[in-house]
């Protein structure tokens, strides 16, 4: 595997990613017990990183299984994953004898002084998620919403489902639930705003009025997906 480097970025009083170029993990420390959502690309001193920032307990929250969100499962004895994701999850990645929690929607995280729900919104993956924290109009979104370009091509991707979790999203940052993003991948944080292009991108694959041009992503498997785009959005199909 492909090694990158690992720094720690505070991002707001609380927040600090976990960042390996341009995908990253976050670790959310409250009063009482801090959370580590996503476990990295590669290999890193992820518990070392974690303890320049805290001496609280950490556990680990998965947005979704793909291999560059799990690297470093094996730092962490407590690992919360939604119930969906359960089957694609890997076993040898986690530390023997860790605890594995199922999580649903509404599950919630209490820090201390922050409170963290479980929001469900598969496609991307079949139990992705995003973590709300309402007090502070906050969506750390998993992959589901980015500039990306998200990846909707390849197995257990769904795209109906994930058109209908990008409007459910939109909907609760129109009630003012949430109105900043901090997604896995390129620019964070980002505003909600950029759920609607997500909208319109899909929208465009599934009608056919967005044209794609070819992704050359350089990988094996990958020489028919093309790369449809809205305003500053991207969805690889």
């Amino acid at each position: 595997m492909e090694e990158f480097a690992a720094s720690v970025v505070q991002l707001g009083q609380e927040i600090y990613a976990i960042d390996q170029q341009m995908v990253r993990s976050f670790l959310i420390v409250g009063t009482k017990s801090a959370l580590c959502l996503d476990a990295g690309v590669s290999k890193a001193d992820f518990t070392g990183l974690i303890r320049s920032v805290t001496d609280l307990p950490v556990s680990c929250c998965l947005t979704h299984t793909d291999g560059d969100h799990t690297a470093n499962l094996d730092s962490f004895s407590r690992i919360y994953i939604h119930s969906d994701e359960l089957p694609l999850l890997k076993q040898e990645q986690c530390a023997a004898g860790a605890e594995i929690i199922p999580v649903v929607e509404e599950t919630c995280f209490d820090l201390g002084d922050i409170a963290l729900k479980v929001v469900s919104c598969p496609g991307h993956t079949p139990g992705s998620i995003a973590l709300l924290d309402e007090k502070a109009g906050i969506l750390f979104s998993g992959d589901t919403v980015s500039y990306g370009p998200v990846y909707l091509f390849g197995g257990h991707r769904d795209p109906e489902k994930y058109m209908k979790s990008l409007l459910k999203l939109r909907t609760m940052a129109e009630r003012g639930i949430f109105n900043t993003v901090y997604p896995s991948h390129n620019i964070c944080p980002v505003s909600a705003d950029i759920i609607s292009d997500l909208i319109e991108c899909a929208m465009g694959i599934k009608d056919g009025s967005l044209k794609g041009r070819p992704a050359e992503m350089g990988r094996p498997g990958t020489e028919d997906v093309m790369l449809y785009t809205y305003g500053k959005c991207g969805i690889y199909r």
